[in-house]
This record gives structure tokens, sequence and C-alpha cells, in this order.
């Protein structure tokens, strides 16, 4: 079997944790393809296009958060199962922590699940085009220097209602434990097929988090704003939008395919990682 192992580069963390994971892999005859990985590489499409990625049969990826969301991504685009293992902070996306390295032979027998997670599009139509990106986590719409931001949301093409507010969220269940938590979201178990859109610090008594099913097309039009406005994806380079520019958020046809070696549950980690 070989196996992409992507470890953050920029952690030191995750330095001991790789050299565990090859000696691991390693001794049970895998084939390693060892690609350290930081921000500063590129997107996702320039990992995706490696013809040697492609070619694994699954990825590791060694990191927090935000490296395993990233190569989960590219896992995705590529259609191959992935394996998050925590050297971060909290790493809520991850399955195996530091001291479960030992799991890892179970890659090559086969003694794992997988858990598909949804993922979410979000197309950018405007004078510059059309542009289609896909985020694991969240989308977020937001303003240069906090200031407050005017949009109108339609669902599916229907009418559509003015909001303001610092901005919003459009996430995933696998990102209702980030940005859109912290803002006041519900945590929704990545199980379930579903979007959520979070308004942040909404200018109303009454604007609060709605989930919405896996079929719905959110609709957002951008009107002219007193500062400059920004689309970004999974905590990628920001994209200023434009006066006139119009998003739509809807389910990706990509699913994040995350393998699961213990027997904890959402739960289990929910408590681990939020509670105690």
């Amino acid at each position: 079997m070989k196996i992409a192992l992507i470890p953050n580069g920029a952690r030191e963390e995750a330095a001991h944790c790789t050299q565990l994971a090859l000696e691991a892999l390693r001794g049970c005859g895998c084939e390693i393809l060892l690609r350290p990985y930081s921000y500063s590489q590129g997107c996702v499409g320039d990992m995706a296009a490696d013809p040697e990625l492609a070619q694994c049969g699954l990825f590791l990826a060694v990191g927090g958060d935000g490296t395993i969301i990233h190569v989960a991504k590219v896992a995705a685009e590529l259609d191959k199962p992935v394996l998050g293992v925590n050297a971060g902070k909290l790493g809520f996306t991850a399955v195996v922590e530091p001291g479960e390295l030992s799991l890892l032979p179970r890659l090559v027998s086969g003694d794992y699940k997988e858990e598909p997670r949804l993922m979410l599009m979000v197309e950018r139509r405007g004078e510059k085009g059309r542009a289609v990106y896909h985020a694991l986590n969240d989308a977020v719409v937001s303003a240069e220097l906090a200031k407050i931001i005017d949009y109108r949301l339609a669902l599916g093409g229907g009418e559509s209602y003015r909001y303001r507010a610092d901005g919003f969220i459009v996430c995933t269940p696998t990102g209702s434990t980030a940005y859109s938590l912290s803002a006041g979201g519900p945590v929704v178990d990545p199980a379930l097929d579903s979007l959520v859109y979070t308004p942040i610090c909404p200018h109303s008594l009454f604007n609060r988090s709605v989930l919405f099913g896996a079929g719905t097309r959110l609709e957002v039009d951008i009107p002219e704003n007193r500062s400059r406005l920004y689309l970004t994806i999974d905590g990628e380079a920001p994209v200023e939008l434009l006066p006139g520019d119009k998003l739509v958020f809807s389910r990706s046809p990509r699913r994040a395919r995350f393998i699961k070696l213990t027997k904890r549950n959402f739960y289990d980690i929910l408590n681990q990682k939020l509670v105690n």
C-alpha cells in the first residue's frame, strides 16, 4: 500500500509524530510518499494536481485542524480517504492522538471504517466571471476593519431579505464546531447532511443560526457597501467581493472520506475537546 504522509512543516510537534508514523507504517511494508505541507505553498488545487499523490491509496495528515482540513480537501478532490493525526492544540478533526500511533497498522489490514462528510460548494458570479470553491469547514463573508455590511439572502431563488451584520458564516456539520460555534451557532453531528447559516453580530434581536437541509441553495446578493467585502473559504486567502456579485451556497458534489480507527464517537470527541 502506498500512503501519502503530509505533516505540517511549520509545527515542531508534527515532526515527532511524523517520525513515529513513518516507523509504524514502514514496519508494515508500506510505501510512503512524504509531502510536508504549509499554508504558504499554495492552494489545494496545486497539491491535487501532483500525480504522485493521485497514486496513493490514502492520506495521513499530521497537524492541527487547519492542516487536516486542507489535506482532507485534497483527498476529497482525488476521492481518497484521509486520517488525521493530532499535532495541534485542539485537533477536533483528528481521529488519532500522538499516543495512539500504534493503531496505524490497521490501515494496512483494512481494519477501519470510513465516515463520509458533506462538503460545501460556493459559486461566485459577477463582472469578473464565475468561480467555484469547495469548503469542508466553512465559508465566511466579512468586511475590512470590522465594518457593518448589508446583504440580501434568499432561499432557493425565492424572495430575498435584507440583513445587516458584521458578516455571516455558512458551514458544514464538520465546521459547526469552528467559527460558527464561536458566533453562537449550533453543534451539528458530522454524520448529518445539512448546511448551517450563522450571522456574525447581527443588528437584529431575532437573527439566529438556521439549519438547512443538504439540498438547500442559499443565494446572497452583494450590494454597494461602505467598505471592501471578502469571502474566505476554510481560512484560506480571502477573495474580494464586488458590488453586484451573487454568491450561491449549496452541497458540493465532493465528499470528504474520514477514516475512523477508534471507537470514539462524535459526542465522546465533543466532550473531550470542548467540554473537559
